[in-house]
């Protein structure tokens, strides 16, 4: 057996494949020891990460308790993923809430910077910015996104916020679903249909349904579809009258559903028949059939 004593720093990662457990668990204790006093060579997180999959209790016991004591170590790729394993198919209790406890300290580090990053001047930086607090399942900070001056930007925000599902996030897709320019008001329909249209958002995706674009009725019609009959019915039929043939027959689409269980939306399919457009007619067939 090798005594801690006369294991040399440059010498660890030798003595950390030797095939007795002792001697791996002393030049860990090496390790953790240059770690302290700040002396450590780099890639050492990602080294102690990686013992906690070792074949011996000692080395792996070894290992968690120098990650719990030094939480400031930096991690690269490869650190990260045995991080990972460690706290889903890690031997044993100990290893797995180690590494889970490290995982999460990580992720608000990383939050903390990405959330950093939404003040950036670029636009592209701030849409990495939004993709990571989306990853990070970070709903509120993904919010605060909302009155970004760029479109880009607030089309990440409603596509995120609708990828979440999170109560924290549906404020800010209300305040999207109302926004002035087109193509985010259309990505926040899209998010909204995405959650099921929740109580907050369906008031906005109704008056969505008589905007003065087109394509934002269409949209607002098929995220009803979504919804519950007591909100969408009603609007449904009324949107069956429209100036549009694209928005008619996507309410018609959007009604057949309820057909069977409804007679309101059954007289109002039935009146479509008469609809100036064949394809409406030909829609309003289908339904009823």
């Amino acid at each position: 057996m090798t005594h801690i004593d006369t294991i040399r720093l440059d010498d660890v990662e030798e003595f950390l494949r030797d095939p007795e457990h002792a001697t791996r668990a002393a030049a860990l204790a090496v390790l953790t020891r240059a770690a302290r006093a700040g002396e450590a060579p780099s890639g050492t997180g990602d080294t102690l990460a990686w013992a906690l999959a070792d074949d011996h209790e000692d080395v792996r016991r070894a290992a968690a308790d120098a990650l719990r004591a030094l939480p400031e170590l930096y991690f690269g790729d490869d650190g990260v993923d045995a991080l990972l394993l460690a706290a889903t198919r890690g031997r044993d209790a100990t290893v797995r809430r180690a590494a889970a406890d490290l995982i999460e300290v990580l992720a608000k580090g990383t939050a903390e910077l990405y959330a950093h990053g939404l003040q950036d001047d670029e636009p592209h930086v701030r849409i990495q910015a939004v993709l990571g607090l989306v990853a990070l399942r970070e709903a509120a900070r993904v919010a605060e996104a909302a009155d970004d001056p760029s479109r880009e930007v607030r089309v990440a925000v409603a596509e995120g916020l609708g990828r979440l599902a999170r109560p924290a996030g549906l404020p800010a897709l209300e305040h999207l679903l109302a926004d002035h320019d087109l193509i985010v008001r259309l990505a926040a329909l899209d998010a909204a249909a995405e959650l099921g249209l929740p109580e907050p958002l369906a008031g906005r995706v109704v008056t969505a349904t008589a905007h003065t674009n087109w394509q934002v009725r269409r949209r607002a019609v098929l995220a009803l579809a979504k919804s519950r009959p007591e909100v969408a019915i009603q609007p449904l039929i009324k949107a069956l009258g429209d100036r549009t043939v694209d928005v008619r027959r996507a309410a018609v689409q959007a009604l057949e559903q309820w057909a069977a269980d409804h007679p309101e939306v059954v007289a109002a399919l039935t009146e479509t028949l008469a609809d100036p457009d064949p394809g409406v007619r030909t829609q309003a067939r289908w339904s009823l059939a």
